[in-house]
């Protein structure tokens, strides 16, 4: 009876016994599986901030290549739009087309430093003598005339801006084709005077203002802002208030304008008014 008895405790023993061990491993299997899935939710978090991280530092260098590729597309575009202005003109001949050389090429470039607060304003440039610059290029933008060249070194150029009191340019109104003097008065940086205009001139507010192409500094047809305005200057001519396209504040990218024929230009200048 005893035996019995003590083989009966046995039994029960053993099935409690395996009992505990079943639900001790079902516990352990189960805080396991929430211990994993807390440590791979923890995982996949720092890997999330790892990504956003090194996306943005990702995003940044691809920017800086996409605005190289931009400033290509842009000369390549400029580029074309100078041959289709040589193949339309009436006054090229045949010949000259087919031996059709670019007259101006453009270099793009990052402005360092800007200021639009004083009287002689300039703007410092990231290319110099080392990538072909010079004195007296032209400066431009899509949006306007910015300045030109004043001296260069290795790795960098200083431009008188075109917001300089002493710096002129010559301008005609787009509608009439007649042609004037475009100055800064040291005020508004958004604001120009397109003087010497004569008082017979027909124009209206609104209407469009570009470069003359009387120098080799420019490029000709390049748009620089609209009549804002205009006063009588001696009852001879008029002067009037441009809007400036471009924006002095924001000015980041440019393009440094190389005409290769700039120096047969000046010495041709030259001769012409050593016959006055």
């Amino acid at each position: 009876m005893n035996r019995r008895k003590s083989i009966n405790t046995a039994l029960v023993s053993l099935v409690v016994f395996l009992l505990i061990e079943g639900l001790s491993a079902f516990l352990i299997s189960r805080n396991g599986a929430m211990q994993q899935y807390k440590l791979m939710t923890g995982i996949r978090n720092i890997q999330t901030l790892i990504w956003d991280g090194t996306k943005d530092i990702r995003y940044f260098f691809s920017l800086k290549q996409t605005n190289e590729s931009l400033e290509q597309e842009n000369i390549r575009l400029v580029q074309e739009l100078e041959k289709y202005k040589i193949f339309t003109s009436r006054y090229i001949s045949d010949s000259l087309i087919q031996a059709y050389n670019p007259e101006f090429e453009y270099i793009p470039a990052t402005v360092v430093k800007n200021n639009t607060n004083r009287r002689h304003n300039y703007i410092v440039l990231d290319k110099g003598s080392d990538d072909g610059i010079k004195t007296d290029m032209g400066v431009i933008t899509p949006s306007g005339v910015v300045g030109y060249i004043q001296s260069v070194g290795r790795k960098h150029s200083l431009v008188v801006s075109l917001l300089d009191v002493d710096n002129t340019i010559t301008a005609i109104l787009k509608k009439s084709g007649t042609f004037g003097t475009i100055n800064w008065d040291g005020k508004n940086p958004s604001e120009v005077t397109l003087s010497e205009i004569p008082i017979h001139t027909s124009f209206a507010i609104g209407d469009t203002v570009t470069t003359s192409g009387f120098s080799a500094i420019y490029p000709k047809g390049i748009d620089l802002g609209t009549i804002k305005s205009s006063k009588s200057a001696g009852g001879t001519s008029f002067d009037l208030t441009i809007s400036l396209f471009e924006d002095f504040s924001t000015l980041h990218h440019v393009y440094i304008v190389d005409n290769p024929n700039n120096i047969e230009f000046k010495n041709l200048i030259n001769k012409g008014d050593s016959l006055q």
